[in-house]
């Protein structure tokens, strides 16, 4: 198992083929899956197998991958940290996502992990700017975003996909340089 990054709390690394239970622990909500493009997991196999997709991905050589967010204290993983978008040729950007297990909402950790994950990204010189885009509905992804630092931009007009909620909707586009990461 390769270990991304450690932080005071959180532990950010690939994901085991163990973790399937807890996948499906916040997987399966659909308070959770809202705004997001996949549909609430209905059975456990369907976490089993997202699992030995991300697994897959990691022997390619590319960013494109999802890390398993888990607790220093007892190794339990309670969301996932994605780099969902890298476009060497434009110089460099790369978009981030997130999801987290609603029982741990509320608490720093997302934030705590996406900043984090910009410092990863700086250290290893993976990219010059970094952007996250939410459903301007989802506002707590939002405020994640603005307490990690990032700048809002603007919204994107009906640029969303199909998520949980609607069809076509608006996104709200926040970006990071890597000269404004610490």
């Amino acid at each position: 198992m390769k270990i991304l990054y450690e932080t005071e709390r959180l532990i950010i690394r690939e994901w085991q083929t163990k973790d399937y239970k807890d996948l499906y622990e916040y997987a399966s909500n659909p308070i959770v899956s809202k705004f997001l493009s996949f549909k609430p997991y209905t059975n456990i196999e369907e976490a089993k197998e997202r699992i030995k997709k991300m697994r897959k991905n990691y022997s390619k050589n590319t960013y494109l991958r999802a890390y398993a967010i888990s607790l220093k204290e007892n190794g339990k993983v309670i969301g996932s940290i994605d780099i969902d978008d890298y476009l060497p040729k434009a110089d460099g950007i790369i978009e981030i996502g997130y999801i987290l297990n609603e029982k741990f909402q509320g608490k720093g950790y997302m934030t705590e992990a996406l900043v984090n994950m910009f410092k990863y990204i700086k250290h290893n010189n993976i990219a010059k700017r970094i952007v996250c885009k939410h459903d301007t509905l989802n506002i707590k992804s939002g405020n994640v975003m603005k307490r990690a630092g990032m700048t809002f931009e603007g919204i994107l007009r009906k640029a969303g996909k199909t998520n949980n909620t609607h069809a076509r909707y608006d996104l709200a586009l926040y970006s990071i340089l890597y000269e404004e990461i610490e």
